[in-house]
């Protein structure tokens, strides 16, 4: 009876206290996540969520190579996040809102309002998660900034007239962070992390190397470090490897 008891206050949200501690996402306008601020609160919490981190490496096999070369790294996808949202009207949990039975209708236009698109800005609203202490591998372990990218609706019970009881929404959301959190968290310009660059027209190995090290002097152990035998004859569309370099000994040298 105590795991049961135990199941049903954690669906619903309950501390060990008594509080109840309900997943918000708030939704803004704005990527900065200040202007037109509007929430939705789960009806029951999820009693999971999938958080997925993608690694991409460059597939493309090189002659001699290790194919696990850590140095095929090309980039870490941005975080996506699966939650399901469980809306039941049939009045086994009274809405708190309303203390009678859920409005699932309603509930429903209230999610597509805060969550989806926004008509007027013509794009997705940007969204925070907030729940508890859930941990989102990111600096502000208590917020996952983010867009929906999907979402599916599945009804399991109607009333007479044919309106929906409970719904099950299964929802994906793809992290989206401010530019101040974004900045933070990628360090895309660090010299200190390997970085692969397409040439494009008119690029020179040495001007690619100051905007990636500071420095055009780095650009003959770009050219060691791909096997480039004339680093003069780029071809648009050519894929270079821009590693890691101890600017220390370097200089000292």
């Amino acid at each position: 009876m105590a795991d049961i008891l135990g199941a049903v206050s954690g669906a619903l949200g309950l501390t060990d206290s008594g509080e109840v501690v309900k997943l918000l996402i708030e939704s803004y306008s704005d990527k900065e996540r200040t202007q037109d601020l509007k929430s939705f609160v789960a009806f029951i919490n999820p009693d999971e969520y999938t958080l997925n981190y993608n690694v991409i490496v460059d597939k493309t096999y090189v002659p001699g190579k290790n194919s696990n070369d850590l140095s095929a790294f090309l980039q870490i996808q941005p975080l996506e996040v699966s939650l399901k949202f469980f809306l039941d009207g049939t009045n086994v949990v009274v809405d708190k809102a309303t203390g009678g039975k859920l409005d699932v209708p309603l509930k429903i236009g209230q999610f597509h309002e805060v969550i989806g698109y926004d008509g007027k800005v013509h794009k997705p609203r940007y969204l925070k998660l907030i729940w508890g202490k859930a941990a989102w591998l990111r600096t502000n372990q208590y917020s996952f900034d983010c867009l929906l990218k999907s979402a599916s609706f599945q009804y399991k019970l109607f009333d007479k007239q044919g309106s929906p009881l409970r719904v099950l929404i299964n929802a994906s959301f793809i992290e989206v962070l401010s530019p101040p959190i974004a900045q933070a968290e990628d360090k895309k310009k660090s010299p200190d992390l390997t970085h692969v660059r397409i040439v494009q027209e008119g690029d020179t190995l040495p001007s690619m190397a100051y905007k990636i090290y500071g420095d055009f002097k780095y650009y003959l152990e770009v050219a060691k470090a791909n096997n480039m035998k004339n680093f003069r004859n780029l071809q648009p569309g050519q894929k270079l490897f821009f590693p890691p370099f101890d600017r220390k000994v370097k200089n000292n040298a």
